[in-house]
């Protein structure tokens, strides 16, 4: 990817990817949960911080995914009242709806030819039948029926996020549909782990793994909006630039 580090610097990169990765092992293997919490906490804000430092702006939508997924770590993590997992799970669903309206905006310029097509359906399908099958087998472990029905919605967010990003990438296959894609699968199997976790079994590396893909499609999310940016800013003075060379030339015919 030719601006994957237009952002941050090689060592940059493996600074704190290393941090993540290492921080989270050990927070959980140890159980020092403050620690695995303060690094969910100060990730969001450390990469805002660090992204204003190199671009001045951020399109509202953006900035209202890193605020509502932000939010929906708080009150994971201060899980001491009874509305704490409901507004996780109500911010981070909408995180998801935020982020499927992104690429709604890609959709216009998918061509695929019969065979694709087919294909895609094909994988929608089956992967919407196993969500199916995987809520219709735990739903009796939900106490409350408004957990059930947002974790249910976030799964659908989930699967349509991922099959967009999947054909979005598969149409055009550029570096920035490339980036995107890496970010959902992140996400994708973060709340996997997290669902595992919750209903099945809670298990320590599970848990790191689910903190560190958090982390991962974080850090990736904010290299992709400010490639974003980057990119409309080139374009709006490749424009700017087009048009005072049209209106100096006139200036010379007349």
């Amino acid at each position: 990817m030719e601006r994957w580090h237009a952002l941050f610097s090689n060592w940059a990169i493996i600074t704190l990817l290393t941090i993540i990765v290492i921080c989270n092992f050990l927070a959980y293997f140890y159980n020092v949960l403050p620690l695995s919490n303060a690094i969910a906490l100060l990730l969001i804000p450390a990469l805002l911080t660090l992204y204003f430092y190199r671009q001045r702006f951020m399109a509202n939508v953006f900035f209202s995914i890193f605020l509502l997924y932000f939010l929906g770590i708080i009150f994971q993590v201060f899980d001491n009242f009874a509305l704490s997992t409901k507004l996780s799970e109500s911010f981070l669903l909408g995180t998801y709806l935020m982020m499927i309206f992104v690429l709604l905006g890609s959709l216009k310029h998918i061509k695929f030819e019969g065979v694709v097509s087919w294909y895609l359906i094909i994988v929608l399908l089956v992967n919407a039948y196993l969500m199916y099958a995987m809520f219709s087998n735990v739903q009796d472990n939900f106490m409350d029926s408004v957990i059930l029905t947002l974790a249910v919605c976030k799964g659908i967010a989930l699967l349509i996020m991922g099959f967009v990003a999947f054909a979005v990438n598969l149409s055009q296959e550029t570096s920035q549909s490339i980036l995107f894609l890496s970010i959902v699968c992140c996400f994708v199997f973060a709340d996997v782990l997290s669902f595992t976790t919750t209903v099945y079994v809670q298990f320590w590396l599970f848990e790191s793994f689910h903190n560190i893909l958090q982390g991962l499609g974080l850090f990736m999310l904010c290299i992709y909006v400010f490639n974003h940016q980057q990119l409309s800013k080139d374009e709006f003075l490749k424009e700017r630039r087009k048009s005072l060379n049209n209106s100096n030339h006139l200036t010379i015919q007349s």
